[in-house]
């Protein structure tokens, strides 16, 4: 059941628009404001809430709902104007169907009218889906912009599901998607092949979103914790000075590095850190994962390209040096030896090479290798 200490931790306040769902109550609205509770719509004694009008009727529904209570009971203060039945059902439909955490959790919300001398009472019940008992784990964020440390941190913990509610997210199902693949293309070793996400999004008022996410590994836990030794396992360069060497020589120390160690295959699944650093066999893809994380134990800068070779899909690396991007490709490398396609700039490496050059730094530096050799 959803977690009554989660619930606490989330704002009073609750933003209302209305969702394509089927439910209690099913009338069409031409405009629902963005509504903040105040002290003269509404107030709390002991195990009740008092109400003045429909909105505090809304705000003391979606309180037992953020709270997890499974009942509550509303009192209907005597200067409450409306149709109490027709407000009711109304509002129990708006809290289920416009609030994305209670879209996520809330099953059901049902209720029954009683009057009591001259005061009307509402008993609320409220059903939660089976899935929200781990609810305590739900992420709470303002905006948008901390799904990403997030979703990193879930790669780093191989979490293989996480919820994350958003105040104010402009985020589709698909962005969190392809957030997850870029973090991880960033980041090649933060598990040992790329992980897949399937992305289940509930909106709630306005810009709140709440995102079911669901992490694939391909892995058993047993096999992925034993990838992740191993490739954590790899230091290449532990009894190397790298403060003795500059930029340049640490840069050519880890394309060497998977010259004397690695064989180049045409297979798609040989394309990942891992199969370059583990297995000492991988594709262009691999390749390029396995040059970011040498340059990274070597402390330079390094990122995957994703283009084409003779218009062919094909992956390499542009690195940092003394201050300038150039392009590195690893596996070109292996094949043919450094001078071709070493710390080479744009304008010695387009040709027969294709990328998007605006999602990429600029290389502009004069080829390091061929100037200065080894």
């Amino acid at each position: 059941m959803y977690s009554k200490t989660t619930a606490l931790i989330l704002s009073a306040a609750a933003a209302l628009c209305l969702c394509g769902c089927s439910g209690l109550y099913n009338k069409e609205y031409l405009s629902v404001n963005e509504y903040e509770i105040t002290e003269q719509e509404s107030y709390i004694s002991s195990d009740k809430i008092t109400v003045r009008n429909f909105n505090g009727l809304k705000q003391a529904i979606l309180r037992f709902a953020y709270a997890g209570e499974t009942e509550g009971r509303v009192v209907f203060d005597s200067s409450y104007e409306g149709d109490l039945l027709e407000d009711m059902a109304s509002a129990c439909w708006q809290v289920r169907t416009q609030d994305a955490l209670c879209a996520y959790c809330v099953e059901n919300i049902a209720y029954e009218l009683t009057k009591i001398v001259t005061t009307n009472e509402a008993n609320v019940y409220i059903n939660y889906s089976s899935f929200c008992e781990s609810a305590d784990n739900i992420i709470h964020l303002p905006f948008s912009y901390g799904i990403e440390s997030r979703l990193e941190e879930a790669l780093e913990n191989r979490d293989r599901n996480l919820v994350v509610l958003v105040s104010s997210s402009s985020y589709s199902a698909e962005d969190i998607e392809m957030l997850l693949t870029k973090i991880y293309r960033e980041n090649p070793t933060l598990v040992p092949r790329e992980p897949q996400a399937s992305v289940t999004m509930y909106s709630g008022t306005g810009s709140q979103r709440l995102y079911e996410i669901s992490i694939n590994y391909g892995l058993t836990s047993e096999e992925l914790e034993q990838r992740m030794a191993a490739l954590q396992a790899i230091d290449a360069f532990s009894n190397v000075d790298i403060s003795s060497l500059d930029e340049y020589q640490r840069a050519l120390m880890a394309c060497q590095y998977l010259i004397d160690n690695c064989s180049l295959t045409d297979n798609d699944s040989d394309n990942t850190a891992y199969a370059a650093l583990v297995n000492h066999q991988a594709n262009s893809e691999g390749m390029a994962f396995a040059y970011v994380e040498l340059c990274r134990q070597l402390d330079l800068d390094c990122y995957i390209v994703y283009g084409q070779l003779f218009w062919e899909d094909y992956c390499w690396n542009i690195v940092k040096v003394d201050g300038s991007y150039y392009h590195v490709d690893a596996s070109e490398c292996i094949r043919s030896g450094l001078e071709g396609s070493f710390l080479k700039n744009d304008e010695g490496f387009w040709g027969n090479y294709r990328w998007d050059v605006a999602s990429y730094p600029k290389c502009t530096g004069e080829s390091l290798y061929r100037n200065s050799g080894q």
